[in-house]
């Protein structure tokens, strides 16, 4: 490879030392001139390495570098391929096979178009490197990735095809061009695919999906492939343009690759690359085939007929042997083409669809075969003008001989052939044909799969699949199932059972196993699975009868999504689903579908379809079937009828719906753009116009006799859309042969006609007949329809359209040459187009032009042809008589025109005719009135008034009946518009005759009859409209609302459609509509009401007159009510903007000019509010803003101050200002309002003062200042400086003296509360205060007067007194807040001793006077209170009484023991009441008292050491104790009570409870604190320091309660230990060694006698550890674990004495070590485990001495197995990962299990290490591979045979491809793999594995490999194990000739070879070598069985190895035949029908 890449390199340099240069030369030596470069790439890469910078950061990565080469990612995939061992046909094998293909594609492609793409190599290197940060992602997503790299794949074969033709790369500029564009799509596509994948795998939130890809980048795929189709084309253009055997091309090859495609998108799609079969093939399916498909294509047969019952995988198949066949089989590389008879798409299912497929195929590999172009363009204009299919197929045919003699290898494929149109006889002639074709190709192999076939050609290979495919179920299953919970919460037995009975029972078939597994994950319960896996049945048609049993039809639209699938022309996309269920078939129009498609599809049909690509299709046709027949027989489903009608009817209504735009008739088809951009968006709309001909035809429509029988919702669907007729020609014209697309154009234009009449659709397809005819040349059909399309034109377009008069004279040429000699339909046909012709010409030139003289030269020769000589005569003369005019009477034209003339007149007439005839023509005849002559009817009426005048009412109702009469006669016989109109004056005139006789019922009776004959008629002519107005009126004169209205309805209806609203008679209408509502008392309930209403307002805003304006704004209120309710806020701003913008312009033009409306202005302002907050809700918040302000601005303009609309205003606009946090201009708005309240209505008036109020709050509301201001204004106005306050001011006021208080203005605040308090006292009762307000105004005066103005005490006294008395006053005596006045009260008494007894007193009066009531909260916490004062006096008073004493005792006691119950013991408020309390005992000064105090201090004690948890607490509490016993002179008593605290607490003794009274009980260490702490506080001094103290009491106490508590109760011996060792350490310590040295051999006796007495070592020995054990400790006297330190402290030991060659000692020690470490379960601890494999490794000799006794040896290897296997099953549930461990380390671990023979161990040790590889990024993949060596092994020896040969396989396999067959390792692997084979008893596989070996032998792809001695050796030895193979097997595997042939190659190849080399033991060599026909078929000897190894270390497996990237090599061919002409790049296509 290096030196190809320094060629290319090389070349290069030359390329771009030659840019400047006019000639430059190509790596193919081809010389192109001039051709500029195409910069696109440059530019691109540029891009692209910037965002996957700034999106993934990547600057530094190599995985996306720009310098990556093949060679960087071969090497990468090679060891990720050999990190993760893929299994064959995995989803990551398929991974990294498609990666490694794409990228060499791509460094391939960028090295050849380099030369005019600069930066190609860079770009080449980003998609390298992007498809290598997709890889890093890892396997756990493949599913996603496989998706990716699938198409990645293709984009691959797709620049294959670009290589093989890469002469043509420079041939013009729009192939370099296309090609640029194409690279930078790809490079495109891959970087966002690579950004994407990445951001969404870091996201744990997400997970990526396959269907990701194609919703995400599925247009960009499309598009690459549409590029890659049109370079194609290109490329085919440039060779037919210079090929000199063609001269000019007749048809493009564009239009040819159009004519051959499917045309159906949908279908694209489905064939295109980017689809795959129904479902993705399941992983390591099929992979058994590869040796069947070699067989064949080595042999000689030419056909496969691989045949199989229905389910069992022939597809999958298939489209595994088209992706084999991709990459090179047996060393040669194959082209291939393929097609698949698809059930699902019936219009794909026949011969024709597969050979225009497949010729597709091969144009596209045969770029230039001008022969094949000749052939194909041939066939294609021959299909343009024939019916016949037959003739077309054939010359099809013909042109695949023709392709074929230029094709090399190729494989034809073809899939489904039972599903072919025509059974089996159609498919046993489609399998001659290709039989023939191979037949007489030697290159050419077909393979067929279907199910089984009678009478193959003898000479076919045939295959069943139903005997292989077991294995592929068994997988298929396993996968199914390994997520459903009840399958996962069974045993890995029970598992494999339920998975091979599910396998057993399907029998081979696929869909079987699918839908037994789909009802095993919708069984909820065990016991419901179970069942389904016992009761299952066994056959296909009733497990689908089962299956579709469980699914619910009725539930939402099921059953019609299946029945549509069922009968549908091809698979529907999950849009055209939801778009079919968006039509409410009920209503006819579309409705909202609120669930997602998909889902409803999965959950209601579970297995039997599939969505896959937004694709949903049946699982398999077979459940197709069985659903067809199920509809068929109208079980559950629609009937197939039903079905079709459905569907049709839906898909028509849509496209209805969708084709919104006009086109007018026309003779071209519609253009590819247009028809691209409907179908791209709407598919559903292709499917519609393709497909409803052939619904319609198997719909119940169709009547047996051919006729029709429409359905109303049919017609209603129907669309009259010329655009869908034109669609229709495009689709039809393409997709179909000729004669059936005709066929299809008949159904629908006699369709048409039955539904539409006469309408543009149904001219247009009457046009599309016609031209279609014409281009066959059926001139007699084709002029049928030209002249309909012109009539209808005529009719439905005008007379003057140009398509109405281009059918006419295509009529016209279509009939020239027949010729009739008397009048037929034709010949009247002829008359009236050429009538026609002249007409429109006359009218559009003159009557002199040349064109009117030839047509009516024209007409007048018809008419002697028929003998009708008169007309002919007199247009002869019309004729001569313009020639005259036009060229002179003496011209030539003249002179020719008056002979032919009088030869006519003189051959037809007689000589007086001809006089006469003359003289006519001057003459004008005489014209009477008809009756319908609208003056005649005016006279009528006229002379019936006269009769009526005059009172003979008799003779007047005649003259009126007989007009009557006659015009309705008339109007009969006459159907014009006059007539009708006439009819309807002449009627309405006697109805108002009979309405003025008040002959009222008669008068009913007529209208409600005529009305009836017009009710059901299209309007069409607005006089007529007009006449029917008339009949509304009268009706409406007549009190007949209900039918006036309808009447009305329908003529608004008719202005509406015409798009005349604004007329004036439609403005009329409107107006006595509007009228009429209101006179039925109608609401508006309905959509139509709604609508009518909206036209009528809409067109009656632009009246001026007073009574529409009424109406206009009723109508207005109603419907943006309507709207609000309804939340449709753009309809209502809407409907309200149009009126105001009528009534109130100036509100949107000139908001200056503030005016009101003139009229109705309530109403007005009304709606003008309404629009504000509509604008609000809208969000239009600034254009409310300027409504509101408009409406407040006028109306106080215009409308006194006082005007409820002016302050309704102004609130509105405040309120607006507010909700939208606009505070500031909210308050200038009552700002303004208030200034104008000033200067109008007063400072005093109400609304001045409501207003400052709203100011004022709003200020204070929202935290604005000068709140202050208005409240000083209010209390200044109203008050007038008097003393007391305005009751309206009151308020103000109180909020006033607030803010001056809060912000600590005392002098403003005195001032104000002054005034209020003088209010409280005079008028408190009168102005009804409150109790609130009274205690705020006295709590904040007499506040400032205390604490600001600092009064004197008697005025602060004396306003506590008015307080009081007040309160009595206006609340009463026994109130609350009278209450709270006297507490006030009295503790303003307790500060002045004067008044301390009143203050007693009051306290007194308080208990007294509250004892009588009912207390509530509030007073209760009064009383409290007042107890608590009242004590405090009764203590301070110096005259208190003993009485007084003991009541103050007696609430000191009740206050302390409440301060305690509330708050607790440590609570300084309980101490402060403990220390009130004793002081309050001790002043007593009795023995009684000193008693009491003692007892109680001692009781608070003992329940705060008991209660209290918190050390700071205690802490404190132990110094306010201290300090209470000291102070109070109870020293003695603390330190006694100290002494029994402390032999409770520290030493435990209780005996002296009973003297002392008290039992501390158990309590924890907390205390200590206490003690410390109060035994400090009560010596007043320190000798150490607290902390100290402290430390050593808790370490001692702590280190003895633990040890005896351990020792006393037992507990496990490790705790008593490591207590007992923590306790000698300190005593060793504070040295107290005889403590220490007793405790010591107190434990280990301890030790001997629990630990010790499992132990099998001499006292001695175990005396030594025990000691380590306590010098481990003694070195750290902290937190150390145990057996952490046996393990540390042995294993050193261990060490120490080996390496002294002490080895008993390290034996005795070692086994110590591990009876004492396994006895405490300490190697389950994870920082122990390698500690043991350390000692086990010692035992074993490996890392330190290794013993020399053998006896000794045995024992210290067996005791080493023991560690081990204690480790390792610890480390197990430890999950320790042995990665992570060193390889040598490993290395000796796995050497000593195998020489311990611990398989069990050294298979879980491998197992681990094989499972977490690929985290180890250290591991060469030569290390893997050795260690998947001995796991392979260790598994087989283990008997795990069938895991071993698995995992072996998938060694084996990768090897292979990275390394290469001959690479010494997968030699050994693959002699490994046979050997394991040969144990097993699989002969069979043995035999090929070593045939395969010996077939890479002569394989020249890995010749640098293996050569010389190691060649025939190697060699030597297959063949000897070959022979063993055919020894135990008895037989060959195939036909004896195969093995023959390939000993005679090896003898071809090797034979020359003289020397001997070993084998098997053996001296051998190829001259001594025995035949092949010699070999005996029995008597095998071991040689090729599987022998456990001896030596178990893997790593010296590799040493001295190095290994060679075959994918480099593979790269490097690649490369190589990319340049060596046009087949060293294989392209492969895959059409799927």
């Amino acid at each position: 490879m290096a030196s190809t890449v320094e060629g290319e390199s090389h070349h290069e340099k030359k390329v771009s030392q030659n840019n400047n240069n006019t000639v430059s030369t190509t790596a193919n030596g081809h010389t192109h001139r001039d051709f500029q470069q195409v910069m696109i790439i440059q530019e691109i890469t540029s891009k692209v390495h910037i965002k996957l910078q700034a999106e993934l950061g990547f600057s530094t990565d190599v995985s996306v570098s720009s310098s990556i080469s093949i060679e960087d990612f071969l090497d990468y995939v090679a060891t990720e391929r050999l990190r993760r061992m893929p299994h064959k046909g995995s989803k990551w094998d398929k991974v990294l096979k498609w990666a490694e293909h794409f990228a060499t594609q791509v460094s391939i492609y960028g090295l050849q178009v380099n030369i005019f793409l600069p930066h190609s190599k860079e770009a080449a290197s980003l998609v390298m490197g992007s498809c290598r940060a997709l890889l890093e992602m890892g396997p756990s997503h493949a599913a996603a990735l496989e998706r990716a790299f699938g198409i990645f794949y293709r984009y691959g074969l797709t620049i294959s095809f670009f290589l093989r033709n890469r002469q043509l790369f420079t041939v013009s500029e729009e192939i370099r061009q296309e090609l640029g564009h194409a690279y930078a799509d790809l490079l495109t596509l891959v970087t966002d695919v690579t950004v994407y994948y990445r951001k969404r795998s870091k996201d744990k939130s997400t997970t990526i999906a396959g269907t990701d890809f194609d919703s995400h980048f599925g247009r960009t795929v499309d598009a690459f492939f549409g590029r890659r189709d049109h370079i194609a084309n290109e490329m085919w253009t440039h060779e037919l343009q210079h090929s000199v055997d063609l001269g000019h091309a007749a048809i493009g090859i564009n239009t040819i690759r159009q004519w051959l495609s499917p045309q159906d998108r949908t279908l694209q799609i489905i064939s295109s690359n980017r689809m795959g079969t129904r479902g993705a093939r399941e992983e390591f399916t099929c992979e058994w085939f590869q040796q069947h498909l070699l067989d064949f294509m080595r042999s000689k047969d030419n056909v496969l007929s691989i045949n199989g019952r229905p389910g069992c995988g022939k597809s999958s198949l298939s489209s595994w042997i088209m992706e084999r066949l991709q990459r090179p089989l047996g060393r040669k590389s194959y082209e291939t083409v393929a097609h698949v008879f698809d059930a699902d798409v019936p219009t794909q299912t026949t011969s024709l669809s597969l050979v225009k497929g497949l010729l597709l195929q091969l144009l596209e590999q045969s770029i230039g075969d001008v022969a094949l172009y000749k052939s194909l363009a041939t066939v294609a204009e021959v299909s343009k003008r024939t019916k016949n299919a037959a003739e077309v197929e054939s010359g099809l045919w013909k042109a695949i001989d023709t392709a074929l003699k230029t094709s090399g290898n190729l494989v034809v494929i073809v899939d489904g052939l039972e599903d072919i149109k025509g059974g089996e006889p159609a498919a046993l002639e489609l399998f001659q044909r290709l039989h023939d074709i191979t037949a007489s190709h030697s290159t050419i192999k077909a393979i067929v799969l279907s199910r089984p076939l009678e009478k193959l050609p003898k000479s076919v290979r045939s295959f069943s699949i139903d005997a292989h495919n077991k294995e592929d179920i068994y997988h298929f299953v396993e996968r199914s199932l390994s997520s459903h919970h009840h399958f996962h919460d069974q045993s890995q037995t029970d598992k494999v059972t339920i998975i091979e009975l599910v396998t057993q029972n399907a029998n081979g078939s696929f869909v079987w196993a699918d839908l037994v597994v789909e009802m095993l994950k919708m069984e909820t319960t065990h016991k419901g699975f179970n069942q389904i896996l016992q009761n299952a049945p066994r056959s296909l048609h009733e497990l689908l009868t089962k299956f579709t049993g469980t699914l619910d039809f009725s539930k939402g639209d099921s059953k019609h999504i299946l029945s549509w699938l069922i009968v549908a022309q091809r698979p529907l996309g999950l849009v055209e689903l939801q778009n079919l269920l968006k039509i409410d078939t009920g209503n006819k129009k579309q409705k909202n579908n609120f669930t997602a498609t998909e889902d409803d599809v999965k959950v209601s049909f579970g297995s039997l379809v599939t969505v896959r690509d937004g694709i949903c299709r049946f699982r398999h046709g077979t459940v197709r079937k069985y659903l067809w027949e199920l509809s068929a027989s109208g079980k559950g489903l629609l009937t197939l009828r039903d079905a079709q009608h459905d569907l049709m009817t839906r898909t028509l209504m849509h496209a209805k719906t969708s084709l919104t735009r006009q086109y007018e008739p026309s003779f071209d088809l519609l253009q590819s753009g247009v028809l691209d951009e409907l179908f791209q968006s709407n598919r559903l709309l292709e499917y519609a116009a393709r497909y409803w001909t052939v619904h319609f035809n198997q719909s119940s429509m169709l009547q047996s006799d051919g006729t029709h029988n429409l359905s109303s919702d049919f017609k209603t669907a129907f669309s009259d859309s010329t655009l869908l007729a034109l669609i229709e020609r495009s689709c039809w014209e393409t997709q179909t042969l000729t004669a059936e697309a005709i066929d299809m154009h008949h159904l629908a234009l006699s369709i048409r006609q039955s539904v539409f009449g006469q309408s543009k659709s149904v001219l247009q397809s009457n046009m599309t007949l016609a031209s279609t005819y014409e281009n066959i040349s059926s001139n007699e059909e084709a002029s049928r329809y030209y002249y309909q399309a012109s009539r209808i034109s005529q009719k439905v377009v005008s007379k003057q359209s140009t398509v109405a008069f281009a059918c006419a004279t295509a009529f016209l040429n279509c009939t020239t040459s027949v010729i009739s000699t008397s009048r037929t339909e034709l010949t009247t046909q002829k008359e009236e187009m050429l009538k026609y012709v002249i007409e429109v010409e006359t009218s559009t030139h003159s009557r002199t032009s040349d064109v009117v003289i030839k047509y009516k030269q024209l007409l007048a020769h018809l008419y002697v042809e028929i003998k009708e000589i008169e007309l002919a005569s007199a247009l002869y003369r019309e004729v001569y008589e313009a020639c005259v005019e036009r060229y002179g009477q003496h011209s030539e034209q003249a002179t020719r025109l008056s002979q032919t003339l009088t030869v006519v007149m003189q051959k037809h007439s007689s000589q007086t005719d001809t006089i006469e005839y003359t003289t006519s023509v001057f003459e004008i005849a005489e014209k009477t009135m008809d009756i319908w002559d609208e003056r005649r009817i005016l006279a009528t009426i006229r002379y019936a008034e006269a009769y009526e005048s005059k009172m003979d009412i008799v003779r007047a109702e005649e003259i009126l009946i007989t007009l009557f009469r006659k015009i309705t006669e008339m109007c009969r016989l006459k159907r014009t518009i006059e007539c009708h109109e006439r009819k309807i004056q002449a009627i309405v005139q006697y109805v108002r005759f009979l309405r003025r006789q008040q002959r009222l019922a008669e008068a009913e009776s007529i209208l409600i009859g005529l009305w009836a004959e017009y009710e059901q008629e299209e309007m069409t002519s607005e006089i007529i409209v007009i006449r029917i107005k008339t009949i509304g009126e009268e009706m409406r004169t007549l009190g007949m609302t209900t039918t006036a209205l309808a009447v009305f309805n329908v003529i608004w209806s008719y202005f509406k459609r015409v798009d005349r609203q604004t007329s004036t008679e439609a403005t009329s209408t409107a107006i006595t509509l509007v009228e009429v509502i209101q006179e039925a008392s109608t609401t508006m309930e309905t959509f139509t009401q709604e609508t009518v209403l909206r036209e009528v307002f809409e067109s009656s805003i632009s009246s001026t007159t007073t009574k529409v304006r009424k109406t206009s704004v009723k109508t207005c209120e109603t419907l943006s009510t309507y709207y609000a309710k309804n939340e449709r806020w753009t309809e209502a701003t809407t409907i309200c903007q149009n009126l105001l913008r009528e009534v109130w312009s100036s509100l949107f033009t000139d908001q200056r000019s503030v005016v009101l409306p003139k009229e109705f202005t309530s109403e007005i302002i009304e709606i003008t509010k309404r629009l504000a907050c509509y604008y609000v809700k809208e969000r239009r918040v600034e254009e409310a803003e300027k409504i509101y302000l408009y409406i407040f601005r006028a109306t106080k303009a215009n409308l006194h101050i006082q005007d409820d609309m002016v302050a309704d205003a102004s609130r509105a606009l405040f309120e607006f200002y507010e909700e939208t946090n606009q505070s500031t201009k909210a308050i200038s708005v009552y700002k303004e309002l208030a200034e104008t309240y000033r200067k109008t209505l007063g400072s005093t008036h109400i609304l001045t003062i409501k207003i400052l109020y709203v100011i004022g709050d709003f200020c204070i509301k929202h935290r604005m200042k000068d709140s202050e201001h208005y409240y000083l204004e209010i209390v200044t106005s109203l008050n007038k400086g008097s003393d007391v306050c305005h009751t309206d001011a009151m308020e103000a006021a109180i909020v006033l003296s607030g803010i001056y208080y809060e912000g600590k203005r005392w002098g403003e605040a005195q001032n104000t509360l002054s005034t209020l308090w003088l209010t409280f006292v005079k008028c408190g009762k009168a102005y009804k205060m409150s109790t609130e307000v009274v205690e705020t105004i006295y709590k904040r005066y007499s506040y400032i007067l205390e604490k600001e103005t600092k009064v004197e005490y008697t005025v602060l006294r004396q306003v506590t007194v008015e307080y009081r008395e007040t309160c009595i006053k206006i609340f009463g005596a026994r109130s609350e807040i009278t209450l709270k006045a006297t507490m006030r009260l009295a503790e303003i008494n307790e500060r002045s001793e004067t008044y301390q007894h009143e203050a007693i007193l009051i306290y007194e009066e308080i208990f007294s006077s509250t004892s009588e009531t009912m207390t509530t909260t509030n007073t209760t916490s009064i009383l409290t209170e007042a107890k608590k004062r009242l004590a405090r006096l009764y203590v301070s008073t110096t005259s208190s009484s003993s009485t007084q004493s003991e009541r103050a005792v007696t609430l000191h006691l009740e206050q302390y023991k409440r301060t305690k119950t509330t708050y607790s013991c440590s609570h300084t408020s309980t101490m402060t009441q403990l220390r009130q309390l004793s002081m309050l005992y001790k002043k007593q000064n009795t023995q009684q008292f000193h008693t009491a105090a003692v007892q109680e201090l001692q009781s608070f004690t003992i329940e705060l050491i008991t209660t209290e948890r918190d050390s700071k607490k205690l802490f404190d509490s132990g110094k306010a104790l201290a300090s209470i016993y000291s102070s109070c002179g109870f020293a003695d008593e603390g330190y006694e009570l100290l002494r029994q605290l402390r032999r409770q607490i520290v030493a435990k003794d209780s005996r002296s409870v009973q003297s002392f009274g008290f039992d501390i009980g158990s309590i924890d260490r907390r205390s200590y604190v206490f003690l410390v702490v109060f035994e400090e506080s009560l010596k007043g001094t320190k000798k150490i320091s607290f902390s100290e103290v402290m430390a050593d009491l808790l370490t001692e106490a702590m280190l003895y309660e633990h040890y005896t508590n351990s020792v006393t109760r037992q507990t496990n011996f490790e705790s008593i230990l490591l207590y007992g060792a923590r306790l000698r350490c300190f005593l060793f310590d504070k040295a107290r060694r005889d403590q220490a040295t007793v405790l010591e051999d107190e434990l280990f006796e301890m030790f001997c006698t629990n630990a010790g007495s499992t132990m099998k070592t001499d006292r001695r020995t175990t005396r030594v550890f025990f000691v380590l054990l306590l010098e481990e400790f003694r070195t750290d006297a902290r937190d150390v674990r145990l057996v952490h330190a046996a393990c540390t402290a042995g294993n050193q030991r261990v060490l120490a004495l080996l390496n002294k060659s002490k080895f008993q000692d390290a034996y005795d020690l070692a086994s110590c070590v591990y009876q004492f470490v396994k006895y405490h379960h300490g190697w389950h601890a994870i920082e122990n485990y390698d500690y043991g494999l350390k000692l086990s490794l010692y035992m074993a000799g490996r890392g330190g001495k290794k013993c020399p006794e053998s006896e000794l040896h045995s024992r210290m290897l067996s005791l080493s197995k023991d560690i081990l296997h204690e480790v390792l099953h610890a480390s197990r549930s430890l999950n320790v990962n042995f990665i992570y461990v060193s390889l040598t380390e490993l290395n000796s671990l796995v050497g000593a299990m195998g020489e311990q023979r611990n398989f069990d161990d050294l298979e879980w040790l491998l197992t681990e290490l094989w499972n977490n590889r690929h985290s180890q990024k250290t591991w060469s993949s030569g290390i893997i591979v050795a260690i998947g060596y001995r796991l392979v092994e260790v598994r087989f020896t283990h008997k795990h045979r069938d895991s071993a040969i698995h995992l072996c396989e998938d060694i084996v396999y990768n090897c292979r491809r990275v390394w290469g067959a001959l690479d010494k390792t997968t030699i050994e692997m693959s002699t490994l793999l046979y050997s394991l084979y040969t144990t097993a008893g699989r002969y069979h596989k043995a035999m090929n594995l070593a045939e395969e070996m010996l077939r890479q032998e002569l394989s020249d792809d890995d010749e640098e490999e293996v050569t010389g001695h190691d060649a025939i050796q190697t060699t030597l030895a297959n063949l000897e194990l070959l022979k063993r193979s055919y020894q135990r097997r008895g037989s060959w595997d195939k036909d004896a000739s195969a093995y023959k042939d390939l000993f005679a190659q090896l003898v071809d190849t090797f034979g020359h070879e003289k020397k001997t080399v070993e084998v098997f033991g053996q001296q051998m060599s190829f001259q001594k070598l025995q035949h092949i026909d010699k070999w005996s078929n029995s008597g095998a000897d071991n040689i090729g069985t599987f022998t456990a190894p001896t030596s178990w270390e893997f790593m010296s497996r590799e040493e001295g190895r190095k290994h060679h990237n075959l994918l480099r090599r593979v790269s490097e061919n690649w490369a190589a035949n990319g340049t060596n002409g046009k087949n060293g790049v294989k392209a492969h296509v895959e059409v799927k029908a």
